[in-house]
């Protein structure tokens, strides 16, 4: 059992760190976005923002969604599976 709560317990922490990571990209891309004048750099800016926002709104969903079924889906770093714990 004591294994089992470590191991939710790490995938939380992991998620957090993901969703600051992409909250910190997010806010680089706007910034980015408000500095660049060439039309297809703002394109690529736009591109980059909405990816990375449904990125987040994903991290979040599952992050709501452990606090209220009590199971935890745990996302690797690089995007890749998905597990519930």
């Amino acid at each position: 059992m004591k294994r089992r709560i470590d191991r939710a317990h790490t995938a939380e922490a992991e998620l957090q760190r993901e969703l600051q990571d992409t909250a910190q990209a997010l806010r680089r891309a706007y910034e980015r976005f408000n500095y660049v004048c060439d039309p297809e750099l703002v394109e690529a800016c736009v591109y980059e923002i909405n990816s990375l926002q449904a990125k987040y709104n994903y991290l979040l969903r599952i992050a709501k969604g452990s606090r209220s079924t009590g199971y935890l889906a745990a996302v690797t770093a690089d995007g890749g599976g998905v597990c519930l714990l």
